[in-house]
């Protein structure tokens, strides 16, 4: 029983998270199409994200609107269970928004809000392919998840060549859970799970002008626990304890409460212009997962749920992750004023050991290709971008310590994002190029 549990479990919650980890590898469309080598350079509504002290490079007051689109493609198999299933073809639409201004009490103090979704994927599984795991009928397999990132920042120029900032982050997040169950008595049963919840966390970060052609830039974000608390619902769990002798007073449903947290993050990179038209950055970004994707735990509120999800060891989720670090290039050609190409690339390992490898959360190493354009009509601005993860495939061994999932894991990711900005009463719009700090 307990080893069945854990693979309709596993099955189940294989969106929580976009590559590796619980986030969105490069939230903002110019970003996407640079590769994420963005700490450096940042200059538009993402900053609050990548680099607060990338609000002083936003040259007058702007409001920005855009959307990602991602096609996650997920594969599972396992020749013992009988498992040879793979993810529907659905696109997922994200969207966003981020209002900049300067102060009007301080020249030298931008301000900014901004409402970015840094995680958020909804993966259906083919209820066909996991008959055998629900007593051979066919249910639905989802789950979506949608974290929300308010972010509240403010930067400030010292020196002339130096910028600092910092940002508050507000985390809301909502997730959907559905799976099939087998029923001891025949049959099978549909599972569900329903939560959300809030979290914190400070963001900050620097640039420095070291030259008038490079540029450095460095920048954290602190540790954001997210508590979901929500009400779970298996109409099987009074069948379990008639096994125990107990037939009153068994609830189907239960309110429970997981913590899933983002980790602390350091990045730091150099851009550097070797002619007036190019942009060239490369960036390494760090992740402490070991303090984060250690062991997720639920807690249930009815006594009942709680002691057998304790004793079968359900309500843990181990997965030992190790700290890892990304490396990003991105580079942005200047056609003319109004015209900029982009491409980028960038190195995704995986964080997860072959041990507690689920499709929970899956991680694998991913080499990743981005590219785009930018299109600038005076204050209104148009970027593009598209990104390919191409993810190892996994070949897992059943753990003697962990419950993993022996068999075969695979992994690719497309993604398409579009924004549009405008620009008020900027002075420097008739050249295109000012409102991006160029």
């Amino acid at each position: 029983m307990k080893k069945f549990l854990t693979v309709l479990f596993v099955l189940l919650l294989s969106s929580f998270v976009f590559a590796n980890g619980v986030s969105l590898n490069s939230p903002g469309t110019r970003a996407i199409s640079m590769g994420g080598a963005y700490v450096a350079h940042v200059n538009d509504y993402s900053a609050p994200y990548w680099n607060p002290a990338g609000l002083m490079n936003v040259h007058g007051t702007q409001a920005s609107f855009f959307l990602t689109e991602l096609f996650p493609m997920a594969t599972y198999e396992n020749e013992i269970e009988g498992i040879d299933a793979k993810t529907k073809m659905k696109p997922i639409t994200i969207p966003n928004a981020a209002f900049l201004w300067k102060c009007m009490v301080y020249k030298k103090l931008h301000l900014g809000l901004s409402f970015i979704i840094p995680a958020g994927l909804a993966v259906e599984w083919d209820g066909d392919d996991l008959k055998s795991l629900s007593g051979g009928e066919s249910f639905t397999w989802e789950s979506r998840i949608t974290v929300v990132n308010f972010s509240l920042s403010a930067a400030m120029r010292f020196y002339k060549r130096l910028n600092v900032g910092i940002a508050f982050h507000g985390i809301y997040g909502d997730m959907t859970l559905k799976k099939g169950l087998p029923n001891p008595l025949g049959g099978g049963a549909q599972f569900s799970e329903e939560s959300d919840g809030w979290g914190f966390g400070i963001g900050a970060g620097a640039q420095y002008d070291l030259y008038d052609n490079v540029k450095l830039g460095a920048s954290i974000r602190t540790r954001m626990p997210v508590t979901f608390k929500g009400e779970a619902e298996n109409p099987l769990m009074p069948i379990y304890y008639e096994y125990m002798g107990i037939t009153d007073g068994v609830p189907t449903t239960s309110d429970f409460e997981r913590e899933i947290a983002w980790p602390l993050w350091i990045g730091c990179g150099v851009a550097v212009r070797p002619i007036d038209k190019l942009l060239l950055c490369v960036e390494a970004q760090w992740s402490q997962w070991s303090e984060t994707q250690d062991v997720l735990t639920a807690e249930y509120d009815d006594p009942y749920w709680d002691s057998f999800m304790t004793s079968q060891n359900e309500d843990k989720m181990y997965l030992k992750w190790i700290d890892k670090t990304q490396m990003r290039f991105g580079a942005e050609y200047s056609l003319n004023k109004k015209w900029d190409l982009r491409c980028g690339y960038y190195l995704d390992p995986a964080p997860g050991p072959d041990k507690t490898l689920t499709t929970t959360i899956p991680n694998t190493d991913f080499s990743v290709l981005t590219g785009g354009f930018g299109y600038c009509m005076g204050r209104l601005n148009f970027d593009f971008a598209m990104e390919y993860l191409l993810g190892q495939n996994r070949y897992v061994e059943e753990s003697d310590t962990y419950d993993n999932m022996p068999g075969k894991h695979g992994l690719n990711i497309f993604v398409s994002s579009i924004a549009v900005t405008y620009k008020f009463g900027c002075k420097s719009c008739k050249s295109c190029k000012g409102c991006q700090g160029k």
